[in-house]
């Protein structure tokens, strides 16, 4: 009978390997095995390539199954190598878009081809939204299955046994010199909490308030207490890939039980939208204008409708999901 492997990283900081240990470690619940690639720039050498694979895939027999987490950060063109590897074990290959550099990075935009190319030598694609694979298809993606993810889950548990309230307060979990949220935000009726390092070279108005990183525990119990998470970036081709890929601050505002402040243009919208998880707004203006007018019994509705979401999303519902869709459309 032939066996499920999923590929997982090593080696790489940041949200990339937390993202792909977390589904590994769903898909061993499951029965899958794991597939350990650690981050290895010598893979790039064609000789090292075949002789540090051939390791890689001693576990794998003939008929298996395989999922390939991706990117690896190395180059394209060893992750198009890899799966051709796989493939002489004649069985199926599914690969999980986590990221993809060309639309996440301009410098890379003109590298889009190569990942078509290795998209292509899959059975089967799991992508983050039905946008990104309309997209893939508008460029010349030719694999017939697909499997949508939806949303990243959060299985973290923390302090969550009162009510979110609401507060006048916008949360922002990432950079703020990266996104360009304080200099957008204009009012001081609206307390803003960035969990990233203040700059030191900068008047700070009294209502914006840094933490520095906090660890994701802290981070959802602070949340939790109230207020709303804003999902922004005033960088345009960062505004271009949100239309596609699938936010990791999205799932942790929902875990955290808050509902959301997004960009019309966002990939989940008509998630956000259908299942009343937060306001939808064309420019940050338009968005403190909404919280400060909202009341507090239709802030308690978009909680209670967020809450739905956060007990699923710390249950591992949506990877799960996706890694048992995958099997079966295979």
């Amino acid at each position: 009978m032939s066996r499920t492997h999923i590929t997982n990283l090593y080696g790489v900081g940041g949200i990339a390997t937390v993202a792909q240990r977390r589904t590994v470690e769903v898909a061993k619940q499951l029965g899958f095995n794991e597939i350990s690639i650690l981050y290895d720039n010598s893979l790039r050498d064609p000789e090292e390539f075949d002789k540090k694979v051939a390791g890689i895939l001693a576990g794998l027999e003939v008929g298996d199954t395989v999922i390939f987490q991706s990117p690896i950060w190395i180059t394209s063109k060893v992750e198009r190598d890899f799966i051709d590897k796989v493939r002489q074990y004649q069985g199926k290959v599914a690969i999980f878009i986590h990221d993809i550099p060309p639309m996440m990075f301009e410098g890379n935009k003109e590298l889009m081809p190569l990942f078509i190319e290795l998209y292509n030598k899959a059975d089967l694609l799991i992508v983050p939204s039905e946008n990104m694979k309309d997209y893939l298809i508008s460029k010349g993606v030719t694999v017939e299955k697909f499997v949508i993810q939806n949303l990243w889950d959060i299985p973290v548990d923390f302090m969550s046994n009162f009510e979110p309230k609401y507060l006048p307060r916008i949360s922002f979990a990432g950079s703020d010199e990266k996104f360009g949220i304080t200099e957008n935000i204009n009012s001081s009726d609206i307390e803003l909490e960035i969990y990233d390092h203040k700059p030191e070279d900068k008047l700070i108005p009294d209502n914006i308030h840094y933490h520095g990183y906090v660890d994701e525990v802290k981070l959802l119990s602070e949340l939790h207490e109230g207020g709303f998470g804003l999902v922004w970036t005033e960088d345009m081709y960062w505004r271009e890939y949100m239309k596609y890929n699938a936010s990791y601050k999205v799932s942790t505002y929902l875990r955290a039980g808050i509902p959301l402040i997004v960009h019309r243009d966002i990939s989940c919208r008509k998630l956000i939208e259908d299942n009343h998880w937060g306001i939808v707004v064309d420019s940050l203006e338009e968005a403190v204008e909404r919280v400060k007018a909202m009341s507090e019994d239709e802030y308690r509705k978009y909680v209670e409708s967020v809450s739905k979401v956060s007990g699923l999303l710390g249950d591992n519902y949506f990877t799960k999901k996706v890694l048992v869709d995958t099997l079966y459309e295979l």
